[in-house]
């Protein structure tokens, strides 16, 4: 007797697993008594990958005052051409990175970013990784998920981030101020 056979693979299985994280956090926004945070009237919306690159390039070119990041890949030429407009502009730009990635390239990024006049600083090592990927625009809003700064994240696979805005922000405001004292110059 033939066995049936619901044709599933490894790749309709991590697409069900993210459609249920998405379910899961949809419902937990819906649900999650406003009482919890007076005044919050917080505005989420979502960024999906392949192809999040535009969304992540237009965040980062909304900034009027601040661009604060925390991010565990970062090789995106394009995302180092909109920080160093965003400094242009008169933006102040912070950026925290995770020394411990296995990437040649990160040194190189490091250093591009400095020469542009970007404030850069090496993830504290008192964790055994930043694995974060956020960015804080104006101390307003955020966008927090999935999503590294490398081709393949922005514009190749199944990534997914979430944008904020409301009085919530401030609670990530305060992580990457927490993580920006720890963070140094060099990698010790």
């Amino acid at each position: 007797m033939k066995k049936a056979s619901l044709g599933w693979n490894n790749e309709h299985t991590t697409i069900a697993v993210l459609l249920i994280i998405v379910a899961a956090l949809l419902l937990y926004i819906a649900f999650t008594p406003t009482s919890s945070c007076p005044g919050c009237n917080a505005i989420v919306s979502f960024v999906f990958s392949p192809n999040a690159q535009p969304e992540v390039i237009s965040f980062i070119n909304s900034a009027k005052e601040s661009v604060d990041i925390e991010m565990y890949v970062f090789t995106s030429d394009d995302v180092i051409k909109a920080l160093s407009d965003a400094e242009k502009r008169g933006v102040k730009v912070r950026v925290i990175m995770e020394p411990r990635v296995d990437d040649s390239r990160k040194q190189k990024v490091f250093d591009t970013l400095s020469a542009l006049g970007i404030e850069m600083r090496w993830a504290s090592m008192s964790y055994k990784l930043t694995h974060s990927k956020f960015v804080i625009v104006d101390g307003k809003k955020a966008l927090v998920g999935s999503i590294n700064f490398s081709k393949s994240a922005l514009n190749d696979n199944r990534e997914a981030a979430v944008e904020v805005e409301g009085a919530k922000v401030s609670e990530i405001v305060a992580v990457f101020e927490e993580d920006w004292q720890k963070a140094t110059a060099s990698v010790s």
